[in-house]
């Protein structure tokens, strides 16, 4: 089977509508912070809110382009970016191209279908695009169990599609009341291509069509008891784990892909002895700033003191307006302040170079302190909000591997994914 990247969209808008409004009522205006190597993303509130991350990829105004988060793995923990590694596949299924082009030219709304599209193959329902600074913006998805919707009743159910239709997203109407239907458990029966009842617990609506847009609704006798609504709403629940389960797959899918070149490129020769401890990336933070840290060599600790650390800055917590509705609208163009967003990147093999050989050393000379060797070269990126519905947006950063040929890529990667 077949669909479009439009029909993905119609699957979804409703349901994503819901969600953003639960996002909303989550946030409240609190700030944030993201954590993409734990990965978390965490709501200032009172108790705070943790819920999951997961990058889709990124919209770059200066570049021109979108490029999916799985267009090089590695860069990002791989549940991070098993959501779109779970489109990719999809796409890849059924035919949707979109889904499945590793960057594509921007266009206008663009990045939010592609996003309401992944939702539909996903199951992940919540979103918001957050800033990275240089007219970039990466769009995530948010999922956790604060997600849970509460039974749909009739009020809920006008509620919500009203609002979707005032962003004349959805096409094939048909399809879009048929989808969330199914998706919130409840029961639609079409008399015909023109018109269906959809019952739910407290009561039923028919909806009349004229060329796949609603054109009318009223009060409708119920077409099922509860015991087939009980039904309807194990049978979404099942679908929801189905997909829950596909996604757990692609995130195997994006660590094996990743751990495979690493493999490949690592040495044969020379082992690195047991002896030598190996130093593991920590997270940084980064609140606002973009551009590249490069390696500095330290002095000898004989003859120079040891540097005092700098102070790290202090984290600029994001605000979301409470003004902004949270629904399935575009972003705007108001600036917001970033959150603190911290990740780290898996590293990729230490290469091991057998040294010239050199001459003996006279016998003081034998006794001198070693000289500390340099940092390895760390690309960060980071930045202010820009577009941003209800929440503020982070800043985004990734470390480089040892491994000069693959550092290259990875900085390739970042120059592009974050519009450097």
């Amino acid at each position: 089977m077949t669909k479009t990247l439009q029909d993905l969209i119609d699957e979804s808008i409703f349901i994503s509508t819901e969600y953003q409004a639960r996002l909303a009522e989550l946030t409240q205006g609190a700030g944030w912070d993201v954590d993409f190597s734990a990965p978390a993303f965490t709501l200032q509130t009172e108790p705070p809110v943790t819920l999951t991350p997961y990058l889709l990829g990124t919209e770059s105004a200066s570049r021109g382009t979108w490029i999916w988060s799985w267009q090089e793995l590695g860069h990002f923990p791989a549940e991070v970016v098993s959501a779109a590694v779970q489109a990719r596949e999809a796409g890849e299924r059924l035919g949707v191209d979109e889904l499945s082009t590793d960057e594509l030219p921007v266009a206008e709304g663009l990045a939010r279908r592609l996003t309401l599209a992944a939702k539909a193959v996903t199951g992940v329902y919540a979103h918001y695009p957050a800033g990275a600074g240089g007219g970039v913006t990466a769009w995530l998805l948010l999922d956790g169990p604060e997600f849970e919707l509460p039974e749909l009743t009739v009020e809920r159910m006008m509620r919500v599609i009203a609002e979707a239709l005032t962003t004349d997203t959805a096409v094939d109407h048909n399809l879009a009341v048929d989808s969330y239907a199914k998706l919130r458990g409840a029961h639609v029966e079409w008399d015909t291509e023109a018109t269906c009842v959809v019952t739910v617990r407290d009561g039923a609506q028919r909806f009349w069509f004229d060329d796949h847009q609603i054109s009318g609704v009223e009060p409708a006798e119920p077409a099922v008891g509860p015991e087939i609504l009980a039904d309807l709403a194990a049978d979404a629940r099942a679908r929801a784990a189905t997909l829950r389960e596909d996604r757990a797959a692609a995130e195997a899918t994006a660590a094996r892909q990743e751990a495979e070149p690493r493999q490949a490129a690592a040495p044969e020769e020379t082992p690195v002895p047991a002896e030598l401890p190996q130093e593991q990336p920590e997270p940084l933070e980064v609140p606002e700033f973009v551009g590249t840290e490069h390696a500095q060599e330290r002095p000898e600790p004989i003859e120079e003191p040891v540097e005092e650390p700098r102070e790290a800055e202090e984290p600029v917590a994001a605000h979301a307006d409470a003004a902004d509705l949270p629904f399935d609208q575009e972003p705007s163009g108001r600036d917001v302040r970033p959150g603190r967003v911290s990740t780290t990147v898996v590293p990729g093999p230490e290469p091991v170079r057998p040294g010239p050989e050199e001459a003996p050393e006279p016998a003081a000379a034998q006794h001198r302190e070693p000289v500390a060797e340099p940092e390895a070269e760390r690309e960060v990126v980071a930045g202010p909000g820009v577009p941003g519905s209800a929440t503020a947006e982070p800043v985004v950063e990734g470390e480089e591997t040892a491994e000069e040929e693959q550092g290259e890529r990875k900085k390739g990667f970042f120059s592009r994914f974050f519009g450097l």
